[in-house]
């Protein structure tokens, strides 16, 4: 039994001797590599190195997607991502300073351990055990200015070209215009030099932050004077600059002309064809660089107003209300401008540079000035139905039968578009072989009017074909006395068939 005790208590020895020797060895052990229940961005790091957490971290980091935007000065915007710019990234200083963090005190590991497996109570959990760390970004300034230098969109270097003008040029849609290629011409070189200074001084002062997209504006401030720059003008460019002054100040007239509910705007594209050119199509200055007026050309453009809104005599689609659309030949109604007059005005206003907006003088006028120039009140006379219709503002205040021109004796009342223009009441109306005396007369269209026929019992159907008037519109007694008052000189009247 001696022998027995003696024999164990050897092996007790050795089973101590080794498992402090183990215990040594692995507090020695995790002195060098991070202890249990750490982990860095996700990383269950126990047991592993500085260089081991690295080389995980630095392969799951996804550079591509940090970009720094940079905007010229046409205002795109483009973004520059860091890995194709020789942009590189490192955990190491990041993770060893957690390491730095989690020094332990010797066989403090062995605590936590029992702390976890035995549940002996609250573990001592160090302030480095769940860690959230952010890359140092290393720059390759050979790498990437030689990438800035190969990007397309800085590749527009304008300050260094062979030649830079000044010059004057008709435009499409803007009259003349400034074409300055002296002004913020784009120097690569000095962009890409800032371009540099500026993402290695943004990345380098993360200071263990997260990346933030940054913007480096090069059309603003300090930037542009570094990037976009001048160059002096010479003689002959000033030359060119006082012209333009006198270019500008010409066409910095302005006018809208108020056709109803159109208009017609006057702008430096349209003044411009009033400069008066030479033979080689030069633009004549005077002897203070102010060009020349042509007023030939105001005239063109009074003219190109008249053939534009000028509504006497044009053909019209008209809505019937028996319910077609008809078409009726222009006649005496419409707009006529006073080309005269408004000749005259442009040309003061223009030397006055008077702009404004301008509703013109007419020689004739109709009831309404926009591109529909009947309008919601008027008289319309079907001729085809014989009945005549009174609108006034679009609701329909008269609706009678009546009795137009005799066509078996081609007496027939023209189809055309006219107004009324007098009115008169007991008038006798007098022809070759009659006299005839009516209580209302409204005349439309030279000896053709409007008037009641009190010899007539019928009016409407077919009458008209064998027994109409000579030409004139007759019209029950008891709608003419109603008519009469209700009808303003001016008012529109349509006829047709």
């Amino acid at each position: 039994m001696r022998k027995f005790f003696i024999g164990l208590l050897r092996v007790i020895g050795v089973l101590a001797v080794l498992g402090i020797g183990a215990v040594i060895a692995l507090d020695q052990y995790y002195q060098h590599v991070f202890p249990i229940l750490v982990t860095i961005n996700g990383v269950y790091c126990t047991g592993m190195t500085v260089e081991d957490v690295t080389e995980i971290l630095n392969d799951s980091y996804d550079l591509h997607s940090d970009r720094i935007a940079v905007r010229m000065l046409d205002g795109e915007v483009h973004e520059i991502p860091l890995d194709e710019y020789g942009i590189t990234v490192s955990y190491q200083p990041a993770v060893a300073k957690c390491m730095e963090a989690c020094k332990i005190r010797p066989f403090q590991w062995l605590d936590d351990w029992l702390d976890y497996e035995l549940k002996w109570g609250p573990p001592i959990i160090p302030l480095c055990r769940n860690n959230t760390v952010y890359p140092t970004y290393n720059c390759d300034m050979a790498v990437m200015t030689a990438r800035l230098e190969d990007t397309e969109w800085l590749n527009d270097d304008l300050l260094h070209r062979d030649e830079s003008t000044v010059s004057i040029v008709r435009s499409a849609t803007a009259g003349y215009i400034l074409v300055d290629e002296t002004r913020d011409l784009f120097s690569r070189e000095n962009a890409v030099n800032l371009l540099g200074e500026k993402i290695v001084d943004h990345l380098t002062n993360m200071n263990g932050k997260p990346f933030q997209t940054t913007l480096i504006d090069l059309s603003t401030g300090a930037d542009k004077e570094i990037c976009y720059q001048n160059i002096p003008y010479t003689d002959e460019m000033k030359e060119t600059l006082a012209k333009w002054e006198g270019i500008r100040e010409f066409q910095s007239f302005h006018m809208t002309y108020q056709f109803g509910d159109r208009r017609e705007v006057i702008d430096a594209n349209v003044v411009a064809d009033w400069i008066l050119l030479d033979e080689e199509g030069n633009i004549v200055f005077d002897a203070n660089n102010i060009p020349v007026l042509d007023e030939t050309m105001i005239a063109e453009y009074v003219a190109y107003l008249s053939a534009t809104y000028n509504t006497v005599g044009i053909e019209r689609r008209f809505q019937a209300t028996r319910g077609d659309i008809v078409t009726v030949a222009g006649g005496g109604y419409g707009n006529e401008l006073d080309e005269k007059a408004e000749y005259e005005f442009l040309l003061h206003a223009f030397r006055e540079k008077a702009s404004g907006t301008r509703i013109p003088q007419y020689t004739s006028e109709a009831w309404e000035k926009g591109s529909d120039d009947i309008g919601d009140t008027y008289i319309e006379v079907d001729m085809g139905v014989q009945h005549m219709y009174y609108y006034v503002d679009g609701e329909l205040m008269i609706d009678t039968p009546v009795v137009t021109g005799n066509t078996s004796r081609r007496w027939g009342t023209p189809a055309k578009v006219c107004f009324v223009y007098f009115k008169q009441k007991n008038r006798v109306l007098r022809g070759a072989d009659y006299a005839t005396p009516v209580k209302y007369w409204m005349a439309v269209d030279g000896h053709i009017g409007i008037h009641d026929a009190t010899w007539r019992k019928e009016f409407g159907e077919e009458i008209y074909k064998t027994n109409g008037s000579h030409g004139c519109i007759n019209t029950p007694i008891e709608i003419m006395t109603e008519l009469y008052d209700m009808v303003e000189l001016g008012t529109p009247v349509i006829m047709f068939y």
